[in-house]
């Protein structure tokens, strides 16, 4: 089970992982498709805490420097995640080990472990273990407290990963082929016509021979030939045709048909694709693609980019939090990936909108008790207001706070206001408050 995936049993999980990573380099539609989960899922994300004010700031300061440092290979911690999300294309896991200084008072950085190297089982008291192979003569144990396993795609009982790419490579090879079969096509229809020749067979004595029993007589017939040959073939690009005399030059005209072929090649395309987890018209297939279809498609491509983001999140939050540990501070790290501009940016919007007027029924109706079903849509935690920036206090929350000596509401200086609109610094719509004296 830990050698081999059950589509390829006669093959490793170390070549195949080896052939797709070779594939997001060198072919248009896996790198391409790479190219465009890169920019969906990273287009940049935000680290949240939780804990007091005082860990909280703490916090923040050391992780600053920190992620800037922790890949130096990738670019800090944004250029993790952009090599996490091709080896979770690639091969079966996130998979990283946060290696700490020698008196465990912090993580030293990120190291990259080649997934389709480990092997899961389990000990004695059954836990699980993880070893790295083919590094040595023995497997290396790496221990779970500062190493991280994180697949994107599992089955059955099996806890050891599946690349996402991994059902395109039947397809891949097939277009392979297919484009080698239409190279082949192309250079016979660079020639327009078969060319027969008919050369006059010198005597001996033409050869500068006795007779025709001597032996070199047939070597030196056979050199004759070639020479004539290669004057001929040298001159045809030119269209000019020279030989002995008493040459005999015989011209077929041969007929070309690409009939039947673009077909082959459409259907496996959409098979490529369809592996690949990628639709047409992000490959340049528009010609059959509405923007009603873009529309009921595309949201499974970004569904995708944000299980691809959970995991990676699981893998960041499991270095981040162990560094924190480890230098002693109490709060608790969580990483907010932004979310990808849409090409459908103002029917979201609308949808946005809708479901905030919702929520504000839901409030007026059931008070209190609907804060929690808000605050889970929303992904806010509990004490999310006391981390508030400071210029949040002029935002109109639904209602003054009462002045604690008369018990009614004061006068505002300033009726503070909020317009629904796009916020380009979050790079989406979002109520933003306008202050009107």
């Amino acid at each position: 089970m830990s050698t081999a995936y059950l589509g390829y049993p006669s093959d490793t999980r170390h070549r195949i992982s080896g052939v797709l990573r070779m594939l997001l380099q060198s072919d248009e539609d896996v790198s391409g498709t790479a190219s465009d989960y890169l920019a969906i899922v990273n287009p940049g994300h935000t680290i949240e805490f939780t804990g007091t004010k005082g860990a909280v700031k703490q916090a923040r300061t050391e992780l600053d420097t920190w992620t800037a440092t922790i890949f130096p290979e990738g670019g800090g911690l944004d250029g993790l995640i952009n090599n996490q999300i091709l080896e979770l294309l690639a091969s079966p896991a996130s998979s990283v080990e946060w290696p700490t200084d020698d008196r465990r008072t912090g993580v030293l950085g990120a190291v990259v472990v080649p997934a389709e190297r480990i092997v899961i089982s389990y000990d004695p008291d059954g836990q699980r273990t993880y070893d790295q192979v083919g590094v040595g003569p023995k497997p290396v144990r790496l221990d779970p407290s500062t190493y991280l396993y994180a697949p994107l795609i599992t089955m059955g009982g099996d806890p050891h990963g599946v690349p996402m790419f991994l059902s395109s490579l039947a397809a891949l090879d097939r277009k392979k082929r297919l484009t080698d079969n239409v190279d082949r096509v192309i250079d016979l229809m660079r020639q327009i016509a078969l060319v027969g020749v008919e050369l006059p067979i010198p005597t001996p004595q033409d050869l500068g021979l006795d007779g025709a029993t001597d032996p070199r007589y047939q070597e030196l017939k056979a050199e004759y030939a070639e020479q004539a040959a290669d004057m001929i073939l040298g001159l045809a690009d030119k269209g000019l045709f020279v030989g002995p005399e008493g040459t005999k030059f015989t011209i077929n005209n041969i007929s070309h048909s690409l009939t039947g072929l673009q077909d082959i090649v459409g259907e496996n395309n959409r098979r490529v694709w369809s592996g690949l987890s990628t639709v047409g018209f992000l490959r340049g297939h528009m010609d059959s693609t509405t923007e009603a279809l873009a529309k009921v498609v595309y949201p499974m491509i970004e569904a995708r980019a944000t299980n691809i983001q959970a995991v990676i999140a699981r893998q960041l939050e499991f270095g981040l939090n162990l560094h924190l540990r480890l230098r002693g501070i109490r709060a608790v790290a969580y990483v907010r990936f932004h979310q990808a501009e849409s090409a459908f940016a103002q029917a979201e919007a609308e949808s946005y909108k809708t479901r905030m007027e919702a929520h504000q029924i839901g409030k007026n109706m059931l008070g209190k008790a609907y804060a929690r079903r808000v605050a889970d849509e929303l992904d806010l935690a509990d004490d999310e207001d006391e981390h508030a920036p400071p210029w949040a206090d002029t935002w109109n929350g639904g209602g003054e706070t009462p002045s604690p000596a008369t018990g009614q509401p004061p006068e505002p200086a300033a009726q503070v206001t909020a317009r629904y609109a796009y916020d380009p610094r979050a790079r989406r719509y979002a109520l933003i408050p306008s202050r009107q004296e």
